[in-house]
């Protein structure tokens, strides 16, 4: 996945969190309501937050706090391993979702800071084959053009997990998928492991 390809994705989408408490109270799925409270925690949290980028640390313990037990680490990194994922042995599998789910932390706690003021519509929900699978869609407004925003959710112990995010039809999992296929065909799952640990070390 290509470094603008990613800031876009993760950009949009906190612009999700961080905007998405403005939208009026009407009745809403448990998804929906998920997207909503997420919004109001790291609203808040942000407000509270110095300006500018220096506070790195700060930014840092609000994803951790309110962004990342939301989200299925485990399963967005086996999606984005697709077939390979096979090829891993358990300790290999641990360390890939170490080091993604630290990718993705940072690149997030990175953006908190840079985004624009948009509002943002909440579209609905859809099965994705079953009441257990949806998606939120979502479109952001503000800018030139609308942006389409889509949250796939599956129910997990009675709550609600993120396991993918698309943006005007490109997923951030698929767009991944694509990158940790080419270093795996390099240099095995090793190399994925690598080149993992050499983007967290920058």
């Amino acid at each position: 996945m290509t470094n603008a390809i990613s800031a876009a994705v993760v950009r949009l989408a906190l612009a999700l969190a961080l905007c998405a408490a403005a939208l009026p109270a009407f009745a809403q799925s448990a998804p929906e309501q998920l997207v909503r409270k997420l919004a109001a925690e790291v609203t808040e949290s942000v407000r509270k937050s110095p300006a500018g980028t220096a506070d790195a640390a700060r930014y840092n313990e609000i994803v951790t706090r309110s962004l990342v037990p939301r989200f299925d680490f485990d399963r967005i990194t086996q999606i984005a391993m697709g077939r390979n994922w096979a090829k891993a042995d358990a300790g290999q599998k641990r360390r890939i979702v170490d080091e993604f789910s630290r990718l993705l932390v940072r690149t997030y706690s990175n953006a908190l800071s840079t985004l624009n003021e948009a509002t943002v519509e909440v579209k609905g929900t859809r099965s994705n084959g079953s009441d257990s699978d949806v998606t939120v869609r979502t479109q952001m407004v503000g800018g030139r053009s609308p942006v389409a925003i889509d949250y796939n959710l599956y129910a997990a112990g009675g709550g609600w997990k993120v396991y993918d995010v698309t943006v005007e039809g490109v997923s951030l999992v698929s767009a991944y998928r694509d990158e940790f296929t080419q270093l795996v065909a390099n240099g095995g799952v090793d190399g994925l492991i690598a080149a993992l640990q050499r983007k967290n070390g920058r």
